[in-house]
């Protein structure tokens, strides 16, 4: 993944809100000046903020500052690609400069500070912004003013939030690290079906392996192969989702040369077998975290 500065807002907008369908393997690594809330509505894969790497699946939520490299990738994934999103973005004086420097729009200004690390949503908070981003698509463009205003009101007085990047990341000068682990996670998700050498992944991120190893610990809160095995068992649980083959082929397609150590993994991260797990799905009583 190569980190490239994205130019989104034309000079005649003072906000851009749009709905997309697509298809795709990949969200190039990329940041802008502008202030970013993606609703995803349909659509799954691993969302990279920052220095924060997390799955991302349909009602997700994030708000993004200026400068915060970030992407989305489904390429992991096996079946459909398919993305339906909504984009709102908005320059930083939108309504004036200083506009949220004034008394009555601190918790917003507050908002807007924190934003550089980016935020995701959940509970009642996601439900309701959820409701009046889809409402803006349909909106003209004074009545979408209006309404951004209510939705980051709304956010800044939540508290169900999380912070994604970590306090000491900065998107100025950490650019140059988010296109190198950017680097590092292209070739974990082309490659993570077959073997993967620590010194061959470390050569990839131009370091030492024991350097690699504390760098991708640093930097994902995770080791190398804690992150390589979610990456297989997420792969792993869409195709048992699909119930098109056996638990042993989807053992050997999702990286695992050994059942054994196969299914001790797949029920440390489910709580469910993957046999369990594939008849919990197809009965539709699996919990949303495990899909």
């Amino acid at each position: 993944m190569k980190l490239y500065r994205e130019n989104i807002i034309p000079s005649s907008n003072i906000l851009v809100v749009k709905e997309e369908h697509f298809t795709v393997n990949e969200f190039p690594l990329h940041f802008h000046p502008e202030y970013e809330l993606i609703l995803i509505l349909n659509g799954s894969g691993k969302r990279f903020v920052g220095n924060n790497i997390a799955e991302f699946s349909s009602g997700d939520l994030c708000f993004f500052g200026p400068n915060l490299p970030h992407t989305y990738s489904n390429k992991h994934i096996a079946g459909p690609r398919d993305i339906h999103q909504i984009v709102v973005q908005f320059n930083e004086d939108f309504l004036g400069k200083g506009f949220f420097d004034k008394a009555p729009f601190k918790p917003i200004r507050a908002l807007l500070d924190k934003s550089i690390r980016g935020f995701t949503f959940t509970g009642e908070t996601l439900q309701e912004v959820t409701r009046m981003i889809r409402a803006m698509v349909e909106m003209d463009e004074t009545a979408v003013v209006i309404q951004l205003l209510s939705v980051l009101y709304t956010l800044a007085k939540s508290a169900e939030f999380e912070l994604l990047s970590s306090r000491g990341f900065s998107s100025k000068s950490d650019r140059a690290e988010s296109e190198r682990m950017g680097r590092v996670m292209d070739y974990i998700l082309r490659n993570f079906r077959e073997e993967i050498p620590l010194n061959v992944i470390a050569s990839v991120a131009c370091l030492s392996p024991e350097a690699f190893c504390r760098y991708f610990k640093k930097y994902t809160r995770k080791t190398f192969s804690e992150f390589l095995i979610e990456v297989r068992i997420g792969h792993a649980c869409k195709l048992l989702q699909q119930q098109l083959l056996g638990v042993n082929q989807i053992s050997m397609q999702s990286g695992f040369n050994n059942i054994s150590y196969f299914n001790r993994k797949f029920k440390s991260m489910t709580k469910k077998t993957p046999v369990e797990y594939q008849k919990m799905f197809a009965a539709g009583r699996l919990p949303e975290a495990y899909v």
